[in-house]
């Protein structure tokens, strides 16, 4: 079996660099991309395998070119089926030089028991929670066009997460710039099933994915680190 570091760069969003710093020996590299003729370039850059997708082109609407980015977190096998055997695929964006520094540490703890692998715990100083979350995110202009979206599917979640019996209060917020899949396991179609359908409505992944850990706790790794 095999283990994958994906990251994805569409509609000339980032600029292309190579696999970043830290990144762990055991991971084969995949660069997804909507520009064929960057695929000489980011070979040259070190990258193994460079998958062009020209699904989503024609798309012009913020929010639809945002769903891509959540398209592919939710479903990246769907996006490069030829990836041989694998097992685990870790997910990151584009632009990282290089990798958090305790990053090996949580790709080394991840195990075939979880079906998805998150990372909690940076966001300090009384942000840590999923109404702060929400906040800062709803003062993001650049996100303005989601803000009510954002706030609706937060009070959904939290109403969803406390009748389950889980305290919102106590869930860290999990960082969507450093997700994993186990994609053997048997909940994997469940889990990305409910990562798509919730990033459709809110482009939040902070926030859904907070949701998720909490909601599906028995079936998320979440590798909390406060430093």
């Amino acid at each position: 079996m095999n283990d994958y570091f994906l990251v994805k760069n569409f509609f000339n969003y980032e600029k292309l660099i190579s696999p970043p710093k830290n990144l762990p020996k055991n991971l084969k590299t995949v660069y997804v991309t909507d520009n064929e003729n960057n695929t000489e370039l980011l070979q040259n850059l070190g990258w193994e395998i460079v998958k062009i997708v020209k699904d989503f082109i024609h798309l012009t609407d913020l929010f639809e070119r945002r769903k891509v980015i959540s398209y592919i977190n939710s479903y990246p096998l769907k996006v490069v089926p030829e990836l041989i055997d694998p097992r685990y695929i870790f997910i990151c964006d584009s632009n990282i030089d290089s990798l958090w520094f305790k990053y090996q540490n949580f790709v080394d703890t991840c195990s075939d028991e979880f079906a998805l692998f998150v990372t909690s715990g940076f966001y300090q100083n009384g942000r840590d929670n999923i109404d702060s979350e929400c906040i800062a995110s709803c003062n993001q202009p650049r996100w303005s066009y989601n803000h009510n979206e954002i706030r609706e599917s937060t009070n959904k979640y939290k109403k969803t997460l406390t009748d389950a019996g889980v305290n919102t209060e106590q869930l860290s917020i999990v960082s969507a710039k450093y997700i994993g899949w186990n994609v053997k396991h048997p909940k994997y179609g469940e889990l990305s099933d409910t990562l798509y359908s919730e990033y459709s409505v809110n482009l939040q992944g902070n926030i859904i994915l907070t949701y998720i850990s909490g909601l599906y706790k028995n079936f998320v790794y979440n590798y909390y680190e406060n430093d």
